[in-house]
């Protein structure tokens, strides 16, 4: 397959999806304040998400 055919049907929801969770994750890391070792947890937790779905949006975006 192509990079034109793939980008004409490309599943928009399923990068919609993508888009919406890393954008989730990215405002986890940007809004908690880090008081304790729960919300560091937290914060590395969605850095690493974040840096999967990266990975995850790559491979769509190859067509992978």
């Amino acid at each position: 397959m192509n990079i034109s055919e793939f980008e004409r049907s490309k599943p928009i929801k399923t990068y919609k999806t993508i888009n919406k969770t890393i954008k989730k994750y990215r405002d986890i890391i940007k809004s908690v304040e880090i008081m304790d070792d729960e919300d560091c947890i937290k914060v590395e937790m969605a850095g690493d998400f974040l840096k999967d779905l990266k990975v995850i949006m790559a491979a769509f975006k190859a067509g992978e």
